[in-house]
This record gives C-alpha cells, structure tokens and sequence, in this order.
C-alpha cells in the first residue's frame, strides 16, 4: 500500500479504479463558445456536486486538457443537463473529443443562449462565480440561475460504466444471490 504522504507514489490507474467505486449521476453540460459564438459547446460531467444549498453554488471540474478547456474557463454561464436514465446515447454522442457534437441534433437555446437537451431529468443553468486552479483541472463554482425538475429516474456512473437504476438494482440481486 502507497503511503498517504506521499500520494505520487499511489499508481493514477489504481485511484482512478478506486474512484469508479463512487456512484454518481452523469451530466452534460452545454454552453456558447467564446472563440465562436454561433458554435455550441458541450462536455459530460460526473465531477458535480452541490456546495451551498442556501447560495444555490454548485462545483464541477474541467480537465485542461479538454479541447473545450479556454471556453470554459472563459463562459459567463452554461446549462447542466442531469440525464435521464434512458440517455445512454446522449452521453455517447457528447463524450466523444473535439467538434462536431452538435452535429445533426435540433436544439433550443435557453434566455442566455446556452443549448437545450430535451428529456432530461433535471436542467439546471447557472453563472460561473469563482474558478479555482488545480495542477490539471479547474474548479468552476457556479451560482443556479434556473431550474427544471422533469422528475425522470437519472443515469447513473459507477465502475466506469452508466447504468438505469433496474439495470443497478438487478446487478446487485444477481450478486446477492
């Protein structure tokens, strides 16, 4: 086992393993470029979480190695779509690198601009407040300017795979079994 003081000794496969053991939702995250602005921008996050229910702040990170890191570092808001259970492509269709994501996909675009995925579970938009720098990330804190609640089942992420909530829940019966 790797010594905690010294976490470049911990092997990046085996945290990110590790780390696959956490259950969580997936999101897509879409917004307007700021070197194009007719061009939509879009990046699947499982990094999300809530910080202040009171101020309504909600955290997630970008990777700067993101082809889409400058724009969104640079975006006054965005639109996070939490997915819904049955959006297994949607995540397929965003996940991929570079442009072209929007490609062949009708959308709207909210009062700010930022691009609509229709039958979601829950839409939330937000303004970036706050940008904290990591070695390979930055952390984008936002304040929620609106809020949908489609009351859908969410798409889940754990061990480094989506899964619909039956599809969870007959997993673990089948190793309870």
């Amino acid at each position: 086992m790797a010594k905690m003081d010294d976490p470049l000794a911990i092997n990046s496969d085996d945290f990110r393993k590790a780390m696959s053991s956490w259950a969580t939702g997936i999101s897509v995250i879409t917004g307007m470029s700021t070197v194009d602005p007719a061009q939509p921008i879009a990046i699947v996050c499982n990094s999300l979480v809530s910080i202040s229910l009171k101020e309504k702040l909600i955290l997630w990170s970008v990777d700067k190695s993101s082809s889409s890191y400058e724009n969104w570092i640079k975006v006054s808001s965005f639109l996070i779509h939490i997915l819904a259970e049955d959006q297994g492509e949607t995540v397929r269709r965003f996940a991929k690198k570079g442009p072209g994501k929007f490609d062949g996909l009708e959308f709207r675009t909210t009062e700010l601009g930022n691009p609509i995925l229709e039958g979601v579970s829950v839409s939330m938009e937000c303004s970036t407040t706050q940008i904290v720098d990591t070695p390979d990330h930055s952390l984008i804190i936002s304040r929620l300017e609106t809020l949908v609640n489609n009351n859908k089942a969410p798409l889940l992420y754990l061990h480094s795979s989506s899964w619909s909530s039956k599809q969870l829940k007959t997993n673990v019966d089948k190793s309870s079994s």
